[in-house]
């Protein structure tokens, strides 16, 4: 008979014989003799197991099926769960449990909380958790064949899963960036350790590292671009002693120029720019990162738009600009770059835009039907609902509107946040900041099948260079407006 079987024995031969105690009470006055003092030590311990464990593991909500020392060690305040069992929020430590739970494994919640983690903590901070996780501690004042229960059904599998947390963050491009891998020789000294040594899947992972620190690109790896051969450019029809002009270039060509110059400004953004933006979305400052690199675009272009039409003096010319203008946003909708739709519908309906009567009153109502679809998508109204609609029907390569997401990621962290205790995760937060950036890296993942046309990139390139960040260009094109048309 083992240890578990003899207390079972006693606990069957004695229950008989004993009231349980009022738990308000203090227990030693139903013994009256050292027998009695030792029935009652069997009672609790056998009747009652949650009288001889800690006081943190009481009222934890795990499965009351369970020994107390099976369940989690985080208590009930420390998190936030839904009717159906869902986790809502939780404190950074409660979460790596959860990460690393041993009672079952749930890889929506790991791809979550591991590709969203830098929104609310640190790389060393995950990395020392995770450690202090795999490094679990027995409760104090177990029988013996309790702590061979709890070694076999929670700190071996809690161990397993840290292992394969470490594994995910290797292999998942998502989860670290090239600037992270200096944590890498941490993990490969951790799985030197006589105790991580002796699990299987440590080998494994040593090997992924190895790999990984040899090159592996942990970017999203890119569909190649189309067999098919990419279509023809066209040039711009202008005589070589004359400098070419903005109406020089035809609309498409226009655009598909624009797409490749936006495509490789989007390909640039990085899953961490993203995170630090949600984490950072209620300070001041100014991020430069390659955000910021395709808010500028967009910020130019729109200046662009606007300065091009105003440096026309006679109404019939700037009518003439702003139908071209039309035409290549036009053109960008049909290619799926939203971005520089975005930014020439925006320039066109700028202020000092749309103030100029004559202008309009100029305009060929023929570049309507361009223009109508085009500022359908840019209304703000129910969220961008058109827009959204329109891009859920959309393959990639796609250049998408990025302020879009960018206020998506502002709502998301101050959704729940603001009802929370400062030190609750809202994993609500998590799952609607993981879906943006999965969105975000989705267009990503495949390449514009374009040919460049070098005398337009540059073009372009030069027009935009002209609109420096410290500039007010608002106030200055303001003023030429009213000097072009006056009140």
């Amino acid at each position: 008979m083992n240890g578990k079987e003899e207390v079972q024995e006693r606990h069957h031969t004695r229950r008989s014989n004993l009231k349980p105690p009022n738990p308000a009470v203090d227990a030693t006055q139903f013994a009256t003799t050292k027998d009695d003092l030792h029935t009652f030590d069997d009672w609790r311990n056998t009747i009652h197991p949650y009288l001889h464990a800690p006081e943190r593991y009481i009222g934890t909500g795990h499965d009351s099926t369970k020994e107390w020392y099976l369940g989690p060690t985080y208590g009930r305040d420390e998190t936030l769960i839904n009717p159906d069992g869902g986790i809502i929020a939780g404190t950074l430590q409660a979460m790596v449990e959860l990460l690393t739970t041993h009672d079952h494994r749930d890889p929506s919640f790991i791809k979550t909380f591991l590709s969203t983690y830098k929104s609310f903590t640190n790389l060393d901070q995950l990395f020392n958790l995770l450690l202090a996780r795999f490094n679990i501690q027995s409760p104090e004042g177990l029988y013996p064949f309790e702590l061979e229960e709890w070694i076999r059904l929670k700190r071996t599998p809690v161990r397993s899963r840290v292992i394969a947390a470490f594994q995910t963050m290797v292999t998942d491009g998502e989860v670290l960036e090239k600037d992270d891998y200096s944590i890498l020789e941490r993990m490969k000294d951790f799985l030197l350790t006589t105790d991580a040594a002796e699990l299987p899947a440590s080998k494994r992972l040593f090997d992924l590292i190895e790999r990984a620190q040899a090159g592996r690109d942990p970017n999203v790896k890119m569909t190649p671009v189309s067999s098919q051969i990419p279509p023809r450019t066209i040039p711009p029809k202008v005589s070589w002693f004359r400098k070419l002009q903005f109406l020089d270039i035809d609309g498409l060509e226009m655009a598909k120029q624009l797409t490749i110059l936006e495509s490789r400004l989007y390909n640039k953004v990085r899953t961490i720019e993203c995170l630090l933006r949600a984490r950072e979305s209620n300070k001041g400052g100014e991020h430069r990162d390659h955000i910021h690199d395709v808010i500028q675009m967009t910020n130019k272009i729109s200046y662009w738009v606007t300065n091009t039409i105003l440096s026309r003096k006679d109404p019939r010319n700037r009518a003439t600009v702003f139908e071209h203008f039309v035409s290549v946003a036009n053109h960008c909708r049909i290619l799926n770059n939203f971005s520089s739709m975005f930014a020439i519908i925006g320039g066109l309906n700028s202020p000092p835009i749309r103030r100029l009567t004559r202008t309009w009153d100029n305009v060929d109502s023929e570049c309507m039907p361009d223009l109508e679809p085009c500022e359908a998508l840019l209304r703000s109204y129910q969220k961008f609902s058109n827009y959204r609609s329109t891009l859920a029907k959309v393959s990639p390569p796609c250049v998408p509107f990025i302020g879009v997401y960018l206020t998506d990621l502002t709502v998301i962290q101050h959704d729940i946040k603001d009802h929370l205790q400062p030190n609750m995760i809202s994993f609500k937060n998590c799952q609607g900041i993981a879906e943006v950036l999965r969105e975000i890296k989705h267009w990503q993942s495949a390449q514009f099948n374009l040919r460049p046309l070098p005398v337009v990139l540059r073009f372009i390139e030069e027009s935009l260079a002209v609109f420096s960040d410290g500039t007010n260009w608002d106030d200055y094109f303001w003023n030429a407006s009213l000097e072009r048309e006056p009140t």
